[in-house]
């Protein structure tokens, strides 16, 4: 009698420790799962767009792989859970199998992670840029690399690939029929947020600059509103960026994007990809071991396989 007890609390105890144990890799995959679609959320929005500019579509691969994999996995991980409860086999080798699988879904994105990052880093990159600015920029037929270019200018503050004299060398520049040609497009024009990032908050960010610097810096600043009703996305002062003006007191390059976006989309992109590979090869490591514990778990009491593993 006292045996049978013995037994029965045994396995009533194992059974409890199943569980606890079955929580904490459900929980644990299922934070994993939340934080790498949001960082795949963050990715697509903020740096997708440069795919074309690169020449590399594993900025897009990458994330909506992230995105898929974790909501694949924070749906399966309740499943796990819910078999170890009811002991139930068939159930239990769907989610095995299932978490396998996103586990080689997380190491191919680890591996699109890291030839990103390589890519990012190499020459080839640097020629992409430098050949699309010149033979792809204003392309009618490739309407999206304009959109693209343009948007990498504002959002990172820079105009061409090393400087904005990149576009006087492009087809965009030599197909201008309207005299004077343009020799940088608007996207390169500082908008009214720009402008007073850069001239107006100047004083409260280093109220110790010298006493020429600040008044140049004031009197852009006021120049700058002239312009602008608001610190928005609106071009501070398209016919002085261009060249348009005869207001000479009004200097084109402080109403302009005057750097390259080499560097800036480099720097960028080496962090994202950097992270797409560290992220999803951790993830990999905790689907891969959430699928060993669940088996391990699982030939405790009910053997799955044609051999036992637990003694």
């Amino acid at each position: 009698m006292n045996l049978a007890n013995n037994r029965r609390l045994e396995h009533r105890h194992g059974h409890r420790a199943k569980r606890c144990l079955a929580l904490i890799f459900s929980v644990l995959t299922m934070i994993g799962s939340g934080f790498i679609i949001g960082f795949g959320i963050q990715t697509l929005v903020e740096v997708s767009f440069t795919a074309s500019v690169i020449g590399n579509s594993e900025i897009i691969y990458c994330p909506y792989l992230l995105i898929v994999v974790g909501i694949l996995s924070f749906v399966m991980t309740p499943m796990g859970f819910y078999s170890i409860i009811l002991n139930d086999k068939k159930l239990m080798v769907t989610h095995m199998f299932a978490t396998f699988f996103l586990g080689g879904m997380c190491a191919m994105t680890a591996v699109l992670g890291y030839h990103l990052n390589a890519h990012v880093t190499s020459k080839d990159m640097e020629t992409w840029m430098k050949q699309s600015i010149r033979e792809d920029y204003g392309n009618p037929l490739a309407p999206h690399i304009q959109e693209e270019w343009n948007k990498a200018h504002q959002q990172f503050k820079c105009c061409g690939y090393r400087n904005m004299n990149d576009f006087v060398k492009s087809k965009w520049y030599m197909m201008q029929k309207k005299l004077p040609k343009r020799r940088i497009p608007d996207s390169c024009c500082a908008s009214c947020a720009t402008m007073h990032e850069r001239f107006c908050v100047a004083f409260f960010k280093d109220p110790v600059q010298e006493t020429e610097k600040l008044m140049v810096n004031q009197t852009i600043c006021l120049q700058a509103s002239e312009g602008c009703l608001s610190a928005d996305t609106s071009i501070a002062n398209r016919e002085v960026c261009l060249q348009h003006s005869t207001n000479y007191r009004l200097s084109a390059d402080a109403y302009r994007h005057t750097n390259g976006c080499l560097h800036p989309i480099r720097s960028t992109l080496e962090f994202f990809s950097f992270r797409i590979f560290i992220y999803s090869s951790m993830f990999c490591v905790i689907l891969l071991l959430s699928t060993l514990i669940w088996l391990v778990v699982h030939e405790m009491s009910r053997p799955i396989l044609p051999f036992r593993i637990i003694k």
